[in-house]
């Protein structure tokens, strides 16, 4: 069995507290494959410790799984040194993590949401350093902030309470490079072309997935990168971290088999 509560590392310091990380680990001294966690929470809300339930389950069955977390909103925009805080985490754990059981030439990155937005960020932008990693699981990401600040201004946000303009810090009418910089996929380019696995619920009207989720995948695979999708028929937003992988006909145990397949057959994993 894997280590049931996982161990917690302060990795950084920042101006709003310590960067920490939590290492579920499975059996054995490894070096292990490892899953770095990066939840969501609207950029505001959310900790890393969402992400237990998938920890735990991904330890053991060979796994180490690393839940970071990053600055949010608060009082002030939090890019970008939120993808900062994502890019630094890997960093550690690409350099520290031998330390710590872990096979850095391993490594596979899961965002979730806002999480999966600042990963994917953090991985594409070229004027962020960030070591390599073999693939990504995008779990109902934002990926082009303009197309989500437009989708949620229409709905339903009142002036002065959007979250994508308290992320980035003025509208995109203000200064849309910043939100050009700030969209993954405007920062897509050849040869950089890790393979990425993509997941969203078909009911979600948080963050659109034909606006989000399918237009990513579409310009990944332009771009000649490896991609896989999955539509969960009927999901909306917020499931996989309200759920665990083990809550019986959740939607994440629907897909947690879908997952462990891509991470097995991009990383394998020691039983």
């Amino acid at each position: 069995m894997a280590s049931s509560d996982p161990r917690t590392l302060e990795i950084a310091s920042t101006d709003a507290g310590p960067l920490c990380v939590d290492l579920h680990l499975p059996k054995g001294s490894g070096p292990h494959p490892v899953v770095v966690g990066v939840s969501g929470g609207g950029w505001s809300r959310g900790h890393r410790r969402s992400l237990a339930p998938w920890g735990a389950w991904l330890a053991e069955r060979g796994f180490a799984f690393a839940a970071i977390d990053y600055r949010r909103v608060s009082g002030g925009a939090a890019w970008p040194g939120n993808v900062e805080d994502v890019a630094t985490a890997l960093r550690f754990l690409a350099q520290s993590g031998p330390a710590h059981g872990l096979d850095p030439a391993r490594m596979v990155v899961l965002g979730v949401s806002a999480g999966a937005h600042l990963s994917a960020l953090a991985l594409l932008s070229r004027g962020i350093e960030t070591p390599e990693v073999a693939g990504f699981v995008g779990v109902y990401g934002v990926y082009d902030l303009m197309a989500h600040w437009q989708a949620d201004t229409w709905r339903n946000a009142a002036p002065g309470t959007d979250k994508t303009e308290a992320m980035i810090g003025c509208s995109p009418f203000e200064d849309p490079a910043r939100y050009h910089d700030a969209s993954p996929l405007r920062q897509i380019t050849y040869g950089a072309a890790l393979p990425v696995l993509l997941v969203w619920g078909t009911a979600d009207r948080e963050v659109l997935p034909d606006e989000q989720s399918a237009s990513f995948a579409r310009a990944l695979t332009q771009a000649r990168f490896p991609v896989r999708t999955l539509e969960v028929p009927g999901a909306g937003h917020l499931w996989f971290s309200e759920d665990g992988p083990e809550a019986e006909g959740s939607h994440s145990a629907r897909i947690a088999p879908d997952i462990l397949r891509f991470l097995s057959s991009t990383l394998g994993a020691r039983a």
